[in-house]
């Protein structure tokens, strides 16, 4: 049974992905393929891992936040092994568990380990959709249907206010928190209060975040121009969030099917063929995996895989006799 819902997820994928590739000519996206050049996948790829700086520097700011101490080269390594899994496995929550596991084995304790990881994504979750809601403005310039204006501003409402109503949890009643799990919880909003009200951390986790998902739309501009599409920059910026925001409903594989549905969409609001976008869209997710694959070199090579953890325990078994 527990192999039936990374199936369903890996079904859906492949569904979505030909429903998409059903509404125009496949030989149209291979073209497109051929447009982009060696250099410009480099380039990709280069942002790709630069992204990765920030989310490390953005998860040290929540680990500072909650007292605990981390260097940048063991957080930078945790956030790569992440990176990688998010990619391998069914939905992100197999990523962010095994960054729990490499950060305890770094020497968190595992509290530390999951509230950081935690916050970390929820922070994440709240720059995306506060720099969506910077740019409803000018994405209303471009998305003129009503029905997609009121998803989209429904969307961004309910999030931020759910994330509102989760850091006013410490005004549960008394009388829950004797629940172990109530008590996890509440643990988990004072340190998301700790981060979002102290400038010191908020600034910098909200900035870097920003700077990684701007990071993404430069990502989809570079791709899109060697295809020779006509975009702006702008344009990038603002409907890349929005697509990524899509993605986050884990019902997909790295969010595959998911986000080429969406990229067809939004770029469909600035008259960008469907085989384009899907085109585009699929090379956005093979950069992202390209820069994923360190993460699996630094897995199996460091001592966080369970083939090295194993290892290491069997060698302490064998010394200990020794010793004696």
């Amino acid at each position: 049974m527990k192999f039936v819902k990374p199936l369903v997820k890996i079904a859906i994928s492949v569904v979505l992905i030909t429903i998409v590739l059903r509404t125009f000519d496949v030989r149209g996206v291979v073209a497109h393929f051929a447009k982009v050049d060696v250099t410009t996948l480099l380039v990709a790829v280069a942002l790709a891992l630069a992204i990765a700086l920030l989310h490390t520097l953005r998860w040290l700011a929540v680990v500072n936040a909650n007292g605990s101490t981390l260097t940048f080269k063991t957080a930078l390594q945790v956030v790569l092994i992440g990176h990688f899994f998010n990619q391998a496995l069914p939905s992100s929550v197999g990523g962010d568990a095994l960054r729990v596991w490499c950060a305890y084995r770094a020497g968190l304790t595992f509290g530390a380990a999951a509230n950081t990881v935690i916050i970390d994504r929820a922070i994440t979750l709240l720059s995306l959709l506060l720099l969506s809601a910077a740019g409803l403005p000018w994405l209303f310039d471009i998305v003129t249907d009503p029905v997609a204006r009121w998803a989209l501003s429904t969307v961004i409402c309910a999030g931020v206010a759910g994330f509102g109503a989760f850091l006013a949890l410490k005004r549960l009643p008394s009388a829950v928190t004797r629940w172990r799990a109530v008590r996890a919880l509440l643990d988990l909003a004072a340190l998301a209060r700790k981060v979002v009200f102290n400038p010191r951390y908020a600034l910098p986790a909200l900035l870097l975040s920003v700077l990684s998902f701007v990071g993404f739309a430069v990502i989809v501009y570079c791709l899109a121009r060697a295809m020779q599409l006509d975009v702006r920059l702008l344009d990038c910026i603002l409907l890349v969030p929005p697509v990524i925001l899509v993605t986050v409903v884990p019902i997909s594989i790295a969010g595959w099917g998911v986000r080429e549905g969406a990229m067809v969409v939004a770029f469909g609001f600035i008259d960008v063929p469907a085989s384009a976008a899907f085109a585009v869209s699929v090379l956005f997710g093979l950069t992202l995996a390209a820069a994923s694959l360190p993460g699996s070199l630094i897995w199996w090579l460091s001592g966080y895989s369970v083939r090295n953890v194993a290892a290491n325990t069997a060698a302490l078994e064998t010394d200990e006799p020794a010793a004696r």
